[in-house]
């Protein structure tokens, strides 16, 4: 997708989060949280242009997953028209409605869960709904990969995951935290 492809989607929709897509180096460092070794079963939302698949399906297994859940319709056109590998699966649906999109059998099974969605522009009871059906998702030990343009999403993650840390990646546009957030079971704390 070109950069004024891009442009225009991100007016178009105001739930794209970025101006521009998310650079390598960011890329890379939410990626080193990734075990490319073993196989796995990652689920992303808002690939948006397809910068993370691409990076993912260049490392990952040849028994490994990757499922795109994206809003955009835009977005998911173009990721249907560029990337042709049997290991994808593109659904057009919001990230929360992922447990509905899913196989049964995959519900608590997903090694990873990578988003890019601007948790910043979703009401409180949808940024819930989210977290909730990623902790949903994830197999026991899991993770969750978020970045983020500030450090919002804290306390929401706490209160579902009960656990994070983060990482700031200056050299993006924007500048992004980095969540790493485990499914340890737990059903997070109250944090008031």
């Amino acid at each position: 997708m070109s950069k004024i492809d891009f442009l225009k989607t991100f007016i178009k929709d105001k739930d794209v989060a970025s101006v521009t897509p998310t650079s390598k180096h960011c890329v890379k460092k939410v990626c080193s949280n990734i075990d490319f070794s073993k196989d796995f079963t990652l689920v992303e939302y808002g690939p948006g242009d397809g910068v993370f698949p691409k990076y993912i399906l260049e490392k990952m297994s040849p028994n490994s997953r990757l499922i795109l859940i994206e809003a955009n319709e835009d977005f998911v056109e173009h990721l249907k028209e560029t990337i042709n590998d049997p290991r994808v699966e593109i659904h057009n649906a919001l990230a929360g409605n992922v447990e509905s999109v899913l196989n049964s059998e995959d519900v608590g099974k997903i090694d990873y869960v990578l988003s890019g969605i601007p948790f910043s522009f979703l009401k409180k009871d949808r940024k819930r709904e989210v977290l909730q059906a990623t902790k949903n998702i994830l197999k026991d030990g899991g993770m969750f990969l978020a970045y983020q343009t500030s450090g919002h999403l804290k306390k929401p993650v706490m209160d579902v995951f009960g656990n994070y840390d983060t990482d700031f990646v200056p050299l993006n546009i924007p500048p992004y935290f980095i969540y790493k957030v485990y499914n340890n079971g737990s059903n997070g704390v109250d944090v008031i």
